[in-house]
Order: structure tokens, then C-alpha cells, then sequence
């Protein structure tokens, strides 16, 4: 068995053309990437608050916000942060850490990337993550939870709280993960981005970078990806750790999210890559 349960959801043209245990919860991880931190990261370049080619304040030399959101800033992929103290603490140590790369040199992805640009949204918005998130993007923010106390247990039993461990020492709000949901409120969540509610959504899909990644989204990165052997040209998606991935095609107004608990069965990933790979390509086939 892959993990001890799945929910999956489907939507054409905004409404629902498959659905399998729909209601149940689950910790989204780094789909919080996606769903939040990258909408609240364009929503600020399109004010001017966030400059798409700047730098910002709180970020070392050469960053800018599209270096980040395409994972191409130069930053440790991951590291243990909750040992350095209070989510403040956290956020100051992710802002310091010495790049692995010169920004612009090479594609990595990053959780200490985004924690950066959720440092930068914070700044700018003058609210914690959630607060912000709530204010600026109520049309998902109203879908989705940080933390859910009937949300399916992941590793351990753990329930109701994050798995990432930096996401739960920065109290279950973290730029990267924190984000909990069910899969039909994932795909209201991301169904905005193709029907016109996110600003440079169509830019957010097209600017991609050094590596797999556009703005914030993925894209298919050969025969093996998520999205299956033969996703549409213009599919992007994202995948998080604990077992979830949503995957769009704009031309086809489609969304497809697959979401389960895979790491209650451990962390190797060969057989949730394999669930994806196939879920994914069999929901295409269920576009006209």
C-alpha cells in the first residue's frame, strides 16, 4: 500500500467531474507553497509593494522575488531551524544562511528560499503569514486551515499539526507548509488561478527558470513526472512531502489534486512516486 488512505478531486471548468472521499483532511505541506505564499508574493509584485527583478531589504545580495519563486536563488534546500529558537529566531537564521549558489546560477529547490520570500510578505503586508493570507487572498484562504484538529494522522500518528518539523516550531505557519485541507477545497483553491482571481497567474505558469520551475509552480520534468507521461503542454503543478500534489492545465480548465497520508508508511517516496504518475495521467483523460 501507498498510505493508509487518498482523497482526489477533479474539476473541469470549475465544477466537479470526479470525486473520491472528497471531505477527508489532510496536511497539504508544500502546497502551501503554491496555494499561498506564491499568490500573496504576486498579488504584492502587482501593488509594487514586491518588485518581480529586485531585491528586498531583508534578502542578501543578487535575491530578487523571482529567483525565489523559481528556486533559483541560491538557497539551502532545508535545514534544522526549530533548533534555533522562536519562529523569529527561525526567520532570522533562514534570512542569514550562506548561499549554496550564486542567485541566478542554478535551480535547487528550497523550503529556506520561500521562508525567505515569506519573510519579505510579512514585511511588506505588516501581518504574520496567516493574517496576511486571510486579508489578501480571502477567496482561498476561506477554502483552507492552518492546522486541523480532524485532519488524517501523518508519521507517528502525529494529528492535527504540521509534519514539517520548521513548520510546526514556527507554530504551524511557515511560508513552505502548514496549510490543511481536503481535496475539493485544494481544487476551489487552485481553480482561482485559471479563472481569473490571481493577478499574473498567466505569468506565474509561463516564467520558467533555470530548473522545472516557473513562478511558484512546476512544471512536468520528463517521463517520470507527477504529472504523468503525457501531461498537457501547459501543465503545471506541485507536489508536497507528505503525500499530496495538484496538478493544472490552463488550456484544458482542468485541476486534479491527490492527496493522502503516505508518510504514515515512512518517508521513502518510490511508491507515492509511482501513484502519482499514474493517478495524474489517468485524470487527463477525463478532459474532453
Amino acid at each position: 500500500m501507498v498510505a493508509p488512505s487518498l482523497s482526489a478531486c477533479v474539476l473541469i471548468d470549475g465544477k466537479v467531474v470526479y470525486a473520491r472521499t472528497p471531505e477527508l483532511i489532510y496536511d497539504l505541506a508544500s502546497l502551501t507553497k503554491v496555494v499561498c505564499t506564491t499568490e500573496l508574493a504576486l498579488r504584492l509584485v502587482e501593488s509594487g509593494r514586491l518588485r518581480l527583478d529586485g531585491p528586498h531589504r531583508l534578502w542578501q545580495p543578487g535575491i530578487t522575488t523571482r529567483l525565489l519563486l523559481q528556486h533559483g536563488a541560491g538557497a539551502l534546500w532545508w535545514k534544522e531551524l526549530w533548533r534555533a529558537g522562536t519562529r523569529e529566531d527561525m526567520v532570522r537564521a533562514a534570512l542569514s544562511e550562506p548561499l549554496v549558489s550564486r542567485p541566478g546560477t542554478a535551480h535547487a529547490y528550497s523550503d529556506l528560499g520561500f521562508l525567505t520570500l515569506g519573510a519579505a510578505i510579512e514585511a511588506e503586508v505588516g501581518l504574520p503569514l496567516d493574517q496576511a493570507f486571510a486579508a489578501l487572498a480571502p477567496g482561498a484562504a476561506r477554502h483552507l486551515s492552518w492546522g486541523h484538529p480532524n485532519a488524517i494522522a501523518t508519521e507517528g500518528g502525529l494529528q492535527g499539526v504540521v509534519h514539517d518539523d520548521n513548520a510546526r516550531a514556527m507554530g504551524g505557519v511557515a511560508a513552505h507548509a502548514g496549510l490543511f485541507g481536503d481535496a475539493r477545497s485544494v481544487a476551489a483553491a487552485a481553480w482561482r488561478w485559471l479563472a481569473g482571481e490571481v493577478p499574473l497567474a498567466k505569468l506565474a505558469f509561463t516564467e520558467r527558470g533555470l530548473g522545472s520551475h516557473a513562478l511558484g509552480w512546476d512544471t512536468p520534468s520528463g517521463s517520470e513526472s507527477s504529472a504523468g507521461p503525457r501531461p498537457p503542454a501547459d501543465a503545471v503543478g506541485h507536489t508536497g512531502f507528505t503525500g499530496t500534489s495538484v496538478w493544472l492545465s490552463p488550456a484544458r480548465r482542468m485541476v486534479a489534486v491527490l492527496l493522502t497520508n503516505r508518510v504514515a508508511f515512512g518517508r521513502d517516496p518510490t511508491a507515492i512516486r509511482a501513484l502519482r504518475h499514474a493517478w495524474h495521467q489517468a485524470a487527463w483523460l477525463l478532459a474532453p
